[in-house]
């Protein structure tokens, strides 16, 4: 029988709420209050509209998805009233040659008991084919094998899976961000699915205010070399943000944040230290 999660990991799940309903805690984040409120009620609102069952995530270790992750997760713990974490359906496109860190992240993050429970599938292909092999019932790949083998997926998938709405973690700053809204449905010839954007309108440094605040925080534990934040920091991350890393892609075109550099070394200061979010993806070629 697998573990359950750690009540402090349910407890750094459930505090996205407190970031809201805590008049105290409230107080103390405004900005980044209101930007959890919105995209907890967008969560809400594709749940309602669309079904726990007909809903997933689409996730590749990056730092937008692991904040829509956890707030997903909280948003489904509230609705599902499930006593631990409710499996959540998602989708990884891995790129063409992905970094090691981010497919370890990746099953870390996906656990039932480390993560966010999730029912993952991996599919190295362009993101049309990927959706569209998602949606047939074919199996997933290994994780992080970037050979195309197949693996058994973690539950027998039905025929098809009839996954109509995907939660995608784009904000407004990244390519065609700024031309799609909260909900936007796929283009003609896509697979006819509901592409729901909760965290649109947020910024580079608000992403970062949400993984690195203290309430989300947890008491301090040992974490995997591959993992960054976590503990009292607040929402574990991708280990290469702490390297330098502002924006993930594939090991061929992307190199830590020239502007993180500390002068006069070759090593670079953690993502979260980035002052100018249009510089976000300085290190991608």
């Amino acid at each position: 029988m697998a573990r359950e999660p750690s009540e402090a990991w349910i407890s750094s799940i459930d505090a996205t709420y407190r970031l809201i309903e805590d008049a105290d805690v409230r107080r103390s984040y405004p900005q980044l209050a209101a930007k959890v409120e919105s995209a907890i009620r967008a969560c809400e609102s594709a749940l309602d509209d669309y079904g726990l069952e007909r809903c997933a995530l689409s996730f590749n270790g990056g730092k937008d998805c692991t904040v829509l992750a956890h707030i997903l997760a909280a948003v489904m713990r509230r609705r599902t009233k499930h006593a631990g974490l409710p499996r959540m359906a998602a989708l990884y496109v891995a790129c063409a040659s992905p970094f090691r860190e981010v497919d370890e992240f990746i099953a870390y993050a996906a656990s039932p008991t480390t993560g966010y429970h999730m029912d993952l599938y991996s599919v190295h292909a362009p993101m049309k084919e990927a959706l569209a092999r998602y949606l047939s019932g074919a199996p997933s790949e290994a994780l992080g094998s970037g050979s195309g083998d197949a693996m058994s997926p973690v539950s027998d998938p039905p025929a098809q899976r009839d996954v109509q709405a995907m939660f995608i973690g784009v904000r407004e700053s990244d390519p065609h961000g700024s031309k799609i809204g909260v909900r936007s449905p796929c283009d003609p010839g896509w697979p006819p699915i509901m592409r729901v954007h909760p965290i649109l309108d947020w910024d580079y440094a608000e992403v970062w205010a949400f993984l690195r605040c203290p309430v989300l925080g947890t008491p301090a534990a040992a974490l995997p070399q591959f993992v960054g934040g976590g503990g009292a920091d607040g929402v574990p991350y991708c280990s290469l943000y702490d390297l330098g890393y502002t924006s993930l892609g594939s090991t061929h075109n992307t190199h830590p944040n020239p502007y993180l550099r500390v002068q006069g070394t070759a090593t670079y200061r953690p993502a979260y230290y980035l002052e100018d979010g249009s510089s976000e993806r300085a290190g991608r070629g």
